[in-house]
């Protein structure tokens, strides 16, 4: 069986409530400290990006074709949303690994 070439996404609001409702249970206690250490826009936008692509994984249970095709579009939405927001102004992955970094570090 192959994998569609689209996949929906589910409904998880990429929200703090929202993802930690959706993450799988190993996931909370990381989740939870990664929020607590938020202290500006781009650290919570980041980490709401992250969790929330792991929240979407998570809903494939052990399906590893269907987790895939989940990374994959939940990959594309976040670009998307990020060329949205950006007016046409984005960051190679190299800078935003960087931004990504310099958060994690404070």
């Amino acid at each position: 069986m192959s994998t569609p070439r689209t996949t929906e996404l589910p409904d998880i609001p990429r929200t703090i409530g929202g993802i930690a409702a959706a993450l799988e249970s190993h996931w909370q206690d990381k989740f939870w400290d990664d929020v607590r250490r938020i202290h500006d826009g781009i650290s919570a936008r980041m980490t709401i990006d992250d969790w929330w692509r792991q929240a979407v994984i998570d809903t494939a249970g052990e399906d590893t074709d269907k987790r895939a095709a989940l990374e994959d579009a939940a990959d594309l939405h976040l670009i998307e949303l990020a060329k949205a927001d950006s007016n046409g102004i984005t960051m190679s992955h190299d800078e935003a690994m960087a931004v990504y970094e310099q958060t994690q570090a404070s």
